[in-house]
């Protein structure tokens, strides 16, 4: 009779080219679905990304009289609800005459009330005076260049040189502030990404009665399907089913060489259960360095394709699948050898 520590040492001895080529199956299989998920996981998260450095967080409401300017207070207080991140509002009246020196052209200027910049621009300083990369690059105006007056005098700093923002009243011009309780032109507000879908309810009831005409930003096509959710559909798909097939797969045909050998432990009288065990344990050796041989293969495929390496959330996902299709590939693999254990022991040996 058999005993495990035997039949574990008995696997041993056995392993082979056989498995090795079995083992070296289970690894690229594991390493290609971890490619594929990291890779689609990665750029799902840059393009959302692009998506938000777009704007597609934020809602707006923009008067629909320019003779009925928008409450800033009640914009201003819209910061202070859950689920909005920054809230803040523009104006065009009532701003200064300011030059980059002394009897110069005036500078095109924006007018933002505190928390305006952060909608579009989350690490512009707060209720700062600013200057648009692109009107910097006339090298007229920069950070720390003082703001001349009608009258000559130095009248603001710009403290800041904002770069990148999907409105140009944040890079092509300078940001003057205002106060909080100025009339505006249009109010902005950024959602968190749980709560964006709410950006419409919260614009309309602070300006209710037509006054203003509220918006998403950026405007979704019909059929867009957000990166996330391509993501989410990926790994809903299941694709580990299809790697534990292609595996399963490779344990048949290694079975399959080896068909003759274990029907020559049946000869000498083995039972049929210590011969399932003997195979498990040869495929669970061979087997068992895949979902770590395919995580150094899948990150690596990943580098080589993006250039940058991957979030721990994805890579702890895309293993957790290689692992379900291997321990899924094991079990096929035992039911495979129940079966072909059952077969008669002499056209066996005679097929050999």
């Amino acid at each position: 009779m058999w005993r495990l520590r035997e039949l574990c040492t008995e696997a041993r001895r056995n392993l082979g080219p056989v498995h090795l080529v079995l083992g070296l199956v289970g690894s690229i299989v594991a390493g290609a679905l971890i490619a594929l998920l990291l890779v689609q996981g990665s750029h799902a998260i840059n393009q959302e990304s692009a998506r938000r450095a777009a704007g597609s967080l934020v809602w707006t409401a923009t008067a629909t009289d320019l003779a009925t300017p928008l409450d800033g207070t009640t914009c201003t207080r819209l910061a202070v609800l859950d689920g909005v991140a920054a809230a803040g509002g523009q104006s065009s009246t009532g701003l200064p005459e300011l030059s980059a020196f002394p009897g110069g052209q005036p500078l095109p200027l924006t007018g933002l009330t505190p928390g305006a910049a952060q909608v579009f621009a989350p690490r512009a300083p707060w209720a700062a005076t600013t200057v648009g990369a692109d009107l910097a690059a006339l090298n007229e105006v920069g950070d720390g260049s003082w703001l001349i007056d009608q009258e000559g005098a130095r009248a603001q700093q710009v403290t800041a040189v904002i770069s990148q923002a999907p409105i140009g009243a944040l890079t092509s011009s300078v940001v003057v502030p205002i106060a909080p309780d100025a009339p505006l032109d249009a109010c902005w507000i950024r959602m968190n990404p749980a709560a964006v879908a709410y950006g419409h309810d919260i614009l309309a009831t602070a300006y209710p009665d037509g006054v203003a005409a509220v918006a998403p930003f950026v405007r979704q096509q019909a059929g867009d399907v957000p990166p996330a959710q391509v993501w989410k559909r990926t790994v809903d798909q299941q694709p580990w089913l299809l790697a534990a097939a292609a595996v399963a797969a490779a344990a048949a045909l290694a079975l399959w060489a080896r068909r003759t050998d274990l029907a020559v432990y049946r000869t000498f009288g083995t039972p049929r259960s210590a011969v399932v065990m003997l195979v498990v344990i040869e495929n669970t050796l061979a087997l068992a360095p895949a979902p770590a041989a395919g995580t150094l293969l899948g990150v690596l495929a990943h580098a080589m394709v993006t250039g940058s390496g991957a979030l721990p959330a994805l890579v702890v996902t895309a293993v957790a699948q290689a692992v379900a299709a291997t321990l899924t590939a094991l079990l096929i693999g035992v039911g495979l050898t129940i079966a072909a254990t059952r077969g008669n022991v002499t056209d066996i040996l005679r097929d050999r």
